[in-house]
């Protein structure tokens, strides 16, 4: 079977970012890495403006999604998944080109089923490496057990997987004006995200540019130590 490695951050917000540039840039530097960036809106109210959201996924690379706090639990996982099909397809399209002068697309409908088959199987086989970025600024206090919630969620699906998994989750922001807080560093195993989920508080500004450029980091080792606290 192809062997595949997905990398992929996740960015859960629930407002405007407003400290630092574009997140939408950050999510384009990453991507350019080869690093996914994906996102998901949380709403209470219908405010929250859509465009940084879907700007971030678009230049991430990745898929976007606006809910409500109730229904975030589920949407993580969910986004997650079609984060890493969108990756697996965009890889597999190329290759196709490459060797055969066609992209899935333009395969016989019998062929192209196939292919989507064998998407669902690289899915649970590959390697994924997943960043969670959770927005720990003051607005979300009343969302953050779901947040909790839906993290704990999507760690039972890593659980069921057949290929490796390692997660990391980065808060933002950090305490003492720090841009973000790495609360457990990439790890395989999922107790380790599990007991870090029991200590996190919410306040402050939301530094969403740096928490995505320092997740990038994470993936390349460039980490630098002035914008985070472990």
């Amino acid at each position: 079977m192809f062997e595949m490695s997905i990398r992929q951050i996740i960015v859960v917000t629930d407002g405007k970012s407003n400290v630092g540039g574009n997140p939408a840039d950050a999510a384009y530097l990453a991507n350019k890495k080869g690093i996914t960036v994906s996102a998901i809106g949380i709403v209470d109210d219908g405010n929250l403006s859509h465009k940084e959201i879907k700007d971030i996924a678009n230049w991430g690379g990745g898929v976007y999604d606006i809910i409500y706090s109730d229904e975030f639990i589920k949407s993580l996982s969910a986004i997650t998944q079609k984060s890493a099909e969108k990756t697996i397809y965009k890889t597999l399209d190329s290759e196709l080109m490459r060797l055969i002068g066609k992209n899935i697309e333009g395969l016989h409908p019998v062929l192209r089923s196939q292919i989507i088959d064998y998407i669902d199987k690289l899915l649970d086989m590959s390697n994924l490496k997943c960043a969670i970025l959770l927005d720990l600024s003051g607005s979300m206090k009343n969302k953050l057990k779901k947040a909790v919630n839906g993290i704990t969620d999507l760690l039972s699906t890593f659980k069921a997987r057949r290929g490796k998994s390692e997660l990391c989750l980065i808060g933002f922001p950090g305490e003492n004006n720090v841009y973000a807080k790495i609360l457990c560093p990439f790890t395989a195993r999922i107790s380790d995200i599990e007991f870090c989920l029991d200590d996190i508080k919410a306040g402050g500004n939301t530094p969403t540019y740096y928490a995505i450029e320092i997740a990038a980091s994470l993936f390349e080792n460039e980490i630098n130590t002035m914008r985070y606290i472990v």
